[in-house]
């Protein structure tokens, strides 16, 4: 039988893996800024006034990715809640134990197998496959919507620039033409 950690209650887990999913994001969001600020500062483009502005607020980042993670642990919860109420028996488990133990199977890849198995035994194989099925698309799809959103706001200078494919695709038409002539 899966067990908690022996000091810690369902909602203290779910509290802990969402801190760890956060900062997990946010690890990867400042990564992928510190990839593009080395990139830049080598771009001749790079103290032009029109991108001088380029947002530089990690603390925005932070409160962003930590709504969208407490978002997915409410929608996992709302989740196990459902499953819960399916079940017939009369004593059915705790929707918060069921959330956490889905999160921690979500989560904790290989060495969360324990996780699963009380997951299965507290609400059933089926059940605890669909609610883990459900969970895994919900938590790609709030994860992806993360990245996907983070890096839109980066590249929101540079949509400014109103720089479309025409312009380039003239430019390389003109240089190959110098070239034939040179």
């Amino acid at each position: 039988m899966a067990r908690l950690p022996l000091d810690c209650t369902p909602g203290e887990l779910l509290d802990t893996l969402v801190e760890s999913l956060s900062t997990l994001l946010l690890c990867a969001v400042a990564a992928a800024d510190e990839r593009v600020e080395d990139a830049w500062r080598r771009e001749p483009a790079a103290n032009a006034p029109e991108l001088a502005g380029r947002e530089r607020a990690p603390e925005s980042a932070e409160h962003r990715i930590g709504l969208a993670v407490r978002r997915w642990r409410r929608e996992l919860e709302e989740f196990a809640e459902d499953e819960v109420r399916e079940l017939d028996r009369s004593v059915a488990p705790d929707p918060e134990l069921v959330a956490a133990l889905v999160a921690t199977a979500l989560l904790g890849g290989r060495r969360a197998r324990t996780a699963g198995e009380g997951l299965a035994e507290r609400i059933g194989a089926h059940g605890a496959l669909r609610l883990r099925d459900r969970g895994g698309r919900l938590l790609v799809a709030h994860v992806d919507g993360v990245m996907h959103a983070e890096r839109e706001r980066r590249l929101a200078p540079l949509d400014a620039l109103d720089v479309h494919a025409e312009p380039q695709a003239e430019l390389i038409a003109a240089l190959s033409v110098l070239q034939k002539e040179r």
